[in-house]
């Protein structure tokens, strides 16, 4: 497999395929590459990550989001379409909420503008769509919204990430993808924090090895199956193969054992009934609440002030846009 390596500069200029789609690998770091990630925090960048990239219209293959730095392999469309205003208001519900100080955009003035016709709709709709299909934005929006929740959370300012991302385009095939993903997946064992690729469930496999039909919905395995027209089953055994292969070669940092591989190779990649409910397990014994989504919402609602403390609001005003004299916003 070749590989193009830009030559050496002080800002590279970055490779994207246009009018096609396009498979890219994004690495991004915390600024001084600071451990500063919990599992907490993970778990809202995980979150974000879906959020955004259902907005955007990328399709996330698979993650690794570790202590200092995230990857990302991700599929973009070739162009973003012409989405309807319904689908533009289903997309905008995933990012914006009510109208905070600082932010620009809010469900409430999106909606408001559609509504609204005219050269109002036109300039909203140009506005959103050119926030799809592509990948620098998508990687910016994701980014910066994290920043400000981590930076809320913490009570901190400054940037949060170094520099900027960087990115690698992808042949569309299921060799170069296989590759780059099983590298991606590995992140937690080339680190010594697990063992096994599927401990790690903040990672695109593990995520899939701890949840129910979880294979079954990786969009990675959805994307193999669909070129090579075998079953999820063989396409995750081959996968979790290919993981156990590559993982013990040696190399910087953790590797699989040579009794883990065989053990994997004898077992033909498959997980044992025992491993995936232990995968699953790890999932229902983390968090506040389980049970029915009617149960938990209706203990959530029950216990807003304990889990869900609000900050202190000023009263606010309807106060009309300049820019736009038929919105309206609150302060």
């Amino acid at each position: 497999m070749m590989q193009l390596i830009p030559p050496k500069s002080r800002r590279a200029p970055r490779i994207i395929q246009k009018g096609v789609r396009g498979y890219y690998h994004v690495v991004s770091r915390v600024v001084d590459r600071s451990f500063r990630l919990t599992d907490v925090d993970k778990e809202v960048f995980r979150g974000l990550l879906r959020r955004v990239a259902e907005f955007c219209g990328v399709r996330v293959l698979t993650y690794a989001i570790l202590d200092n730095h995230f990857h990302l392999l991700v599929e973009v469309p070739a162009s973003p379409g012409e989405p309807d205003d319904e689908e533009l208001r289903r997309r905008a519900r995933l990012l914006y909420g009510e109208e905070r100080k600082g932010q620009p955009l809010s469900f409430f003035r999106i909606d408001r503008a559609l509504a609204a016709g005219g050269d109002i709709r036109e300039r909203m709709r140009a506005l959103l769509i050119g926030r799809m299909g592509s990948l620098p934005m998508f990687v910016k929006i994701l980014k910066q919204r994290f920043s400000i929740i981590y930076n809320r959370k913490q009570d901190r300012l400054g940037t949060l990430w170094e520099d900027r991302f960087h990115s690698v385009l992808v042949e569309d095939s299921a060799a170069a993808l296989t590759a780059v993903a099983a590298y991606i997946d590995l992140n937690a064992v080339r680190a010594g924090i697990v063992r096994d690729p599927k401990d790690y469930q903040f990672s695109g496999y593990g995520e899939a090895a701890g949840t129910r039909q979880g294979f079954s919905r990786f969009a990675l395995f959805l994307r193999l199956a669909a070129e090579h027209a075998e079953s999820i089953e063989e396409i995750a055994a081959m996968y979790r193969r290919r993981l156990f292969i590559s993982g013990s070669d040696p190399g910087k940092g953790g590797t699989v054992s040579k009794e883990a591989l065989e053990q994997t190779l004898r077992q033909g990649g498959l997980l044992s009934r025992g491993e995936s409910l232990f995968c699953r397990l790890r999932y229902m014994t983390r968090g506040a609440i389980i049970g029915s989504r009617a149960f938990v919402e209706e203990w959530a609602a029950q216990n807003k002030s304990i889990y869900f403390p609000k900050r202190p609001k000023k009263p606010k005003r309807l106060l009309p846009l300049d820019d736009e004299p038929a919105l309206y916003r609150l302060r």
